[in-house]
């Protein structure tokens, strides 16, 4: 009886042993310390070769994480490569990382508005991601492209869709982004704004090429479910170039224009100063109807020159640092919405006339009074 006790309990410490591989999916949370939010959890996403990590965030803050690389890891030709991260689906590029033989520390910035990091890289729990066959890659790639038509897009933003087998590297611009070189590898999605304003057609180009001689690289760039453009290359050292405008009406809306001035200035929608302006329309000034009225009338002034304004800024840095010198105190006399309670027409009118009020002073009446001083001590 005992003799068979001891058998039927290595019996399950066998089953055990071999059915643990099965679970693989599970792993001990990453050593991680994040400032201004919380971590709501780790997830492996084994066909995306990616780990998503869904967070709570307070105000714009940073995680900084330790991904063991026998977890997740980047790399090409066994060599270290950047890990691609996004923040609800936006590719951010400029992070602080610390490598190890057996660990890599990245230092990611994030907004009050994140609610998700993707950190993607090559391969997860040692296992190289999967290298699809090529009769398998025309349906792959339509598939996704059929989904990602139905996924929703921001208003005034559009997405690019890179499908490759092997590395890349290019550049793309649109109205309303900078110049911004990028390189990688297999596929990757790039969410960026694309906006047509009431005087100029929105417009994009982006030019990728394959950077070996074997493999294949296909663009698409979807915007309010279309399909906008798309090139594909198979040849070898292949080159893709694409260009097409933007959808009539994007970002012209009162409730989703962007901030074009303000993105221009501090080089980025993440900046906390476009932050702050976005979160002023949406959680204050579009919450009651004159607030509503102001931004709708508002936007057929901004929308006539801002891009202008916004263009002339990514030519001229000297230009842009001016623009920069002018809109500050615009941008810290509006913080002060943020500290009051709008919770009536009446005070919505009472502190935006107040505000606009402070702007005339600041822009118009002290100017006035200083030339005019100035020219009393010369005469």
């Amino acid at each position: 009886m005992y003799t068979n006790a001891i058998m039927i309990a290595l019996f399950f410490v066998i089953i055990g042993v071999f059915a643990y591989p099965a679970s693989a999916q599970q792993f001990g949370e990453p050593d991680h310390d994040i400032r201004g939010g919380k971590v709501l959890g780790f997830e492996i996403n084994s066909e995306d070769v990616s780990l998503i990590i869904p967070i709570t965030a307070r105000t714009s803050g940073e995680l900084t994480i330790t991904l063991p690389r026998n977890l997740i890891d980047a790399k090409s030709g066994g060599n270290d490569i950047e890990f691609e991260v996004l923040l609800d689906g936006l590719a951010i590029y400029f992070l602080d990382e610390t490598v190890t033989e057996s660990d890599r520390t990245l230092t990611i910035p994030f907004s009050k508005f994140n609610d998700e990091i993707t950190i993607i890289g090559t391969q997860v729990f040692s296992r190289v991601a999967p290298t699809p066959t090529s009769t398998a890659i025309p349906e792959r790639i339509e598939n996704k492209i059929r989904q990602e038509l139905t996924s929703t897009v921001p208003e005034g933003k559009a997405k690019l869709l890179i499908f490759s087998d092997t590395d890349w590297s290019g550049a793309l611009q649109a109205s309303g982004f900078d110049y911004t070189e990028m390189d990688g590898r297999h596929d990757k999605i790039v969410i960026f704004p694309c906006e047509t304003s009431i005087i100029r057609q929105g417009v994009f180009g982006a030019k990728f090429e394959k950077m070996t001689q074997d493999g294949y690289l296909k663009l698409v760039v979807i915007q309010d479910q279309k399909i906008l453009e798309q090139r594909s290359t198979k040849v070898q050292f292949g080159e893709v170039t694409i260009l097409g405008d933007c959808t009539s009406g994007s970002g012209t809306g009162f409730g989703g224009g962007g901030c074009l001035i303000a993105t221009a200035t501090y080089g980025t929608e993440l900046a906390p100063q476009v932050q702050q302006l976005r979160e002023l329309r949406d959680s204050s000034l579009l919450q009651t109807g004159s607030g509503s009225a102001f931004m709708e009338s508002f936007n057929q002034l901004y929308y006539s020159f801002s891009p202008t304004i916004a263009d002339w800024e990514r030519q001229s840095p000297i230009f842009k640092e001016l623009v920069k010198i002018t809109i500050t105190p615009l941008i810290t006399s509006l913080s002060i919405l943020n500290y009051v309670d709008i919770d009536s027409e009446e005070s919505m009118l009472s502190y935006g006339i107040s505000i606009i009020l402070l702007n005339i002073g600041m822009y118009f009446v002290a100017p006035a009074i200083l030339l005019i001083k100035i020219k009393k001590i010369k005469f």
